[in-house]
């Protein structure tokens, strides 16, 4: 039965690709809609859930919502740093802080079915269609004038129209976003298509998976590579079924092969921008990476709590001090945004966020269909974060997916015992 709670936490859902989708027509601050549209229906469904008599808060008691409280504490602590910018830490709330807590309390306490988490990923296909219509239309149809816009007033044309062939971009800021959304996407539909309820579903979902690997691929965006690479690594340590730990194996395996030792395909622009991310020290881009890195690590030796919240990239804001290399990665600007005392715990919280789901999915879920379709979230997790140290993939709307991904490994051990007891009335 469909309630009110489930309707406003995947509207929440649905709001965060709305804000993607209405790009392409209005100048939209991402930022500041996000936050309000995530306070707005998390306020509201709150509030329907402290008025259902059904609810249980417990599933919202988790060592997820701990540590993101742990997080939270941190950030706010970020404001005393002497370089703080607060536009800058206001705007950074919302994905650093409140998403991955909001998630870790609301999803266990909502998600009681896996109708729910079908449901899920039913929202989310609506607009990997849309996304992959879109990306479709700019490469046999041309750019709209917006497009245009960001091209060439906006200097897009700089990282878009390359030695590789133009790299398209649906919806989204630019075509990394947009590649490695697509790959996170793949990941989840790709395995989901396997643990699914019905068949329809099942085809339904691969088709979606087909459909996201199509817009990653039309992307160029070699970190997108990353996420699929890490995916399919992440399902042969935590599945318990022999013939897809065979086949994650064999696809690693094969998928590494072609790219690595053969030139096949060299002739598709795609195929060629996506193999060279499998030999990075022959590719300009990534030295010049490694050399910043280095740079980076002398001036944060200094630098125990970091640039502050926001001030990663130089010019965005006026801060008394800036950082002269560009981070051009999550897990870097982390660094440089919040020190190294920083970056160790929040690497920390999602270690320890990876191994308790990996021991929920593997010890305490019995039920293959359910361990199925949340490994799916947590492998396309186990990708993103991959990518994280090699790009900056921590844009939106990837947050709100991501901790959803986590969240619903503590979900899971509540769902099954919903499912017991229901098997027990029959």
């Amino acid at each position: 039965m469909m309630t009110n709670r489930i309707i406003t936490f995947h509207l929440l859902f649905a709001a965060q690709f709305v804000v993607i989708i209405s790009g392409m027509f209005v100048n939209t601050k991402t930022g500041l809609a996000s936050m309000a549209l995530i306070l707005m229906f998390t306020t509201i469904c709150l509030i329907q859930l402290a008025n259902d008599k059904q609810t249980n808060w417990k599933p919202g008691q988790n060592i997820m919502t701990y540590m993101c409280t742990v997080w939270l504490v941190y950030y706010f602590f970020e404001i005393l740093n002497p370089n703080n910018v607060m536009e800058a830490w206001n705007i950074g709330l919302t994905p650093y802080a409140l998403i991955p807590l909001i998630c870790a309390f609301i999803v266990p306490i909502v998600i009681r079915t896996k109708k729910d988490i079908e449901l899920l990923l039913i929202v989310w296909s609506i607009f990997v269609l849309i996304f992959t219509i879109k990306g479709y239309w700019q490469k046999n149809h041309g750019f709209s004038e917006k497009d245009l816009h960001f091209l060439y007033a906006l200097g897009g044309w700089r990282t878009h129209l390359i030695w590789s062939g133009i790299r398209y971009f649906s919806c989204f800021s630019d075509a990394a976003n947009y590649g490695v959304h697509a790959a996170l996407s793949a990941v989840v539909f790709a395995i989901s298509s396997f643990y699914a309820g019905s068949k329809w579903k099942r085809v339904y979902f691969f088709f979606i998976a087909i459909c996201a690997l199509y817009g990653m691929g039309i992307s160029g965006t070699r970190t997108a590579m990353g996420v699929i690479m890490g995916g399919l690594l992440m399902v042969t340590i935590i599945a318990k079924n022999w013939k897809a730990l065979l086949a994650g194996i064999i696809a690693s395996i094969a998928i590494f092969c072609f790219f690595y030792y053969t030139n096949a395909g060299n002739g598709n622009q795609y195929i060629r921008k996506m193999r060279s991310s499998f030999h990075p020290t022959e590719d300009a881009s990534y030295m010049v990476r490694v050399e910043n890195r280095i740079l980076i690590k002398e001036l944060m030796s200094k630098k125990p709590f970091g640039y502050g919240i926001g001030l990663s990239k130089a010019g965005n804001f006026n801060s008394k001090e800036q950082m002269p290399y560009p981070p051009d990665s999550w897990l870097v600007s982390v660094w440089v945004e919040t020190g190294i005392v920083g970056l160790l715990l929040y690497l920390a919280i999602h270690g320890i966020l990876f191994v308790w789901c990996s021991w929920i999915l593997m010890f305490k879920i019995r039920d293959k269909s359910l361990r199925g379709l949340v490994a799916a979230w947590v492998c396309m997790n186990a990708g993103f974060f991959i990518a994280a140290y090699v790009s900056d993939v921590m844009q939106y709307p990837n947050q709100l997916p991501i901790y959803i991904g986590f969240a619903l490994c503590f979900a899971a051990p509540h769902i099954e015992k919903r499912m017991v007891l229901e098997n027990k009335k029959l």
